[in-house]
Protein backbone atom coordinates (compact mmCIF):
# COMPACT_ATOMS: atom_id res chain seq x y z
CA UNK A 1 0.00 0.00 0.00
CA UNK A 2 2.97 2.22 0.76
CA UNK A 3 4.24 2.09 -2.82
CA UNK A 4 1.26 2.91 -4.57
CA UNK A 5 0.42 6.06 -1.99
CA UNK A 6 4.12 7.05 -3.40
CA UNK A 7 3.77 6.51 -7.23
CA UNK A 8 0.08 8.56 -7.08
CA UNK A 9 2.49 11.22 -5.09
CA UNK A 10 5.02 10.87 -7.65
CA UNK A 11 1.89 11.67 -10.64
CA UNK A 12 0.00 13.71 -8.86
CA UNK A 13 3.15 16.63 -8.46
CA UNK A 14 3.73 15.49 -12.45
CA UNK A 15 0.56 16.70 -13.28
CA UNK A 16 0.36 19.65 -10.82
CA UNK A 17 3.79 20.90 -11.60
CA UNK A 18 2.71 20.46 -15.75
CA UNK A 19 -0.51 22.68 -15.27
CA UNK A 20 2.37 25.08 -12.99
CA UNK A 21 4.52 25.47 -15.77
CA UNK A 22 1.54 25.61 -18.28
CA UNK A 23 -0.07 28.48 -16.86
CA UNK A 24 2.89 30.51 -16.11
CA UNK A 25 4.43 30.19 -19.42
CA UNK A 26 0.80 31.50 -21.27
CA UNK A 27 0.56 34.43 -18.87
CA UNK A 28 3.78 35.29 -20.27
CA UNK A 29 2.59 34.38 -23.61
CA UNK A 30 5.59 32.13 -24.21
CA UNK A 31 3.33 29.60 -25.87
CA UNK A 32 6.31 26.58 -26.57
CA UNK A 33 7.48 26.40 -22.68
CA UNK A 34 3.35 26.58 -21.97
CA UNK A 35 2.87 23.57 -24.34
CA UNK A 36 5.92 21.61 -22.81
CA UNK A 37 4.26 22.17 -19.66
CA UNK A 38 0.83 20.50 -20.73
CA UNK A 39 2.94 17.40 -21.97
CA UNK A 40 4.54 17.20 -18.74
CA UNK A 41 0.81 16.93 -17.10
CA UNK A 42 -0.20 14.63 -19.81
CA UNK A 43 2.57 12.27 -18.73
CA UNK A 44 2.02 12.37 -15.21
CA UNK A 45 -1.73 11.53 -16.46
CA UNK A 46 -0.33 8.52 -17.96
CA UNK A 47 2.21 7.56 -14.88
CA UNK A 48 -1.27 7.51 -12.72
CA UNK A 49 -2.82 5.59 -15.29
CA UNK A 50 -0.26 3.05 -15.26
CA UNK A 51 1.50 2.85 -11.85
CA UNK A 52 -1.72 3.62 -9.68
CA UNK A 53 -5.17 2.81 -11.31
CA UNK A 54 -3.96 -0.39 -13.54
CA UNK A 55 -5.77 -3.62 -12.45
CA UNK A 56 -2.77 -6.26 -12.87
CA UNK A 57 -0.71 -6.06 -9.89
Amino acid sequence: MERRRLNALIGLALVALGLIQAVSFAMADEWIFSFGGVLYAICGIYYLRAEVYSTAE
